[in-house]
């Protein structure tokens, strides 16, 4: 990963977005190493992930860093302020399964969002899981690590698993431990998408093709959405004859 370069790309978006932020919401950050670059860069970091794990990783690293670690879900946290952006990178959002849990994320940002600011988050794309991850087993080896992809696509619920086998290379040669893992992700379309952000009471969406501002596209494996909160809350109408 070019984690710098993804990084880039975020604030690009912002620009583009006439967007300033100064207090970010990173979402399912993990073991944090895109968090810490953007604190590096000056901005200040609520980092939410549910694996205690990671983020102890991520709170061994940090140093003093302007970044609060916040171990909660991404379908249900509140933040103790509001923030002016959030992202969330490599298609976390993946992870959830059913488009309900997608909308109760979208609405728990939404929430911690002041008005007019942005949510930017990528996502694999139908294409994406369907036709590269697909249904095979890859062995992929580099310096460092050997590694099994064994992936099957659901095409009736458009979920990816993913097992994955890795062995660490030792000085002499021979492979270290074996770990397993196991993923799941569901590819949603960019109506799904919409919908939900609609749902969750955003006002404006657009969605690129990962890496550019380009509209995405049905071969596009990832993409990058872009989700604004309404500048103003929306108002009520009164109608003063129903009280009659």
């Amino acid at each position: 990963m070019d984690y710098p370069d993804w990084v880039n790309y975020v604030e690009r978006i912002f620009r583009r977005f006439r967007q300033r932020p100064r207090v970010i919401l990173d979402l399912a950050c993990g073991t944090g190493i895109p968090t810490i670059l953007f604190a590096q860069r000056g901005y200040r970091l609520f980092a939410v992930d549910r694996s205690p794990e990671m983020l102890s990783v991520l709170a061994a690293k940090k140093g003093d860093l302007p970044i609060q670690l916040i171990n909660a879900d991404i379908r249900d946290f509140v933040l103790p302020e509001p923030v002016d952006a959030a992202i969330s990178l490599y298609d976390s959002i993946n992870y959830l399964l059913t488009p309900e849990d997608l909308t109760r994320c979208f609405h728990c940002v939404q929430q911690a969002l002041l008005p007019g600011c942005i949510f930017v988050f990528d996502m694999n794309t139908l294409y994406g899981l369907k036709q590269q991850w697909g249904t095979r087993t890859l062995t992929r080896e580099n310096e460092e690590l050997v590694s099994i992809w064994q992936c099957r696509f659901d095409p009736e619920t458009n979920i990816s698993d993913l097992h994955l086998t890795f062995w660490e290379k030792l000085p002499d040669g021979t492979l270290g431990t074996k770990y397993e893992e196991k993923h799941q992700e569901r590819a949603y379309t960019t109506n799904e998408v919409r919908t939900a952000l609609k749902n969750a009471g955003f006002e404006k969406t657009r969605i690129f093709h990962h890496g550019t501002l380009l509209p995405v596209s049905p071969i596009s494996v990832r993409m990058m959405v872009v989700a604004q909160k309404p500048a103003q809350p929306k108002r009520k109408i009164c109608n003063p004859l129903a009280a009659n």
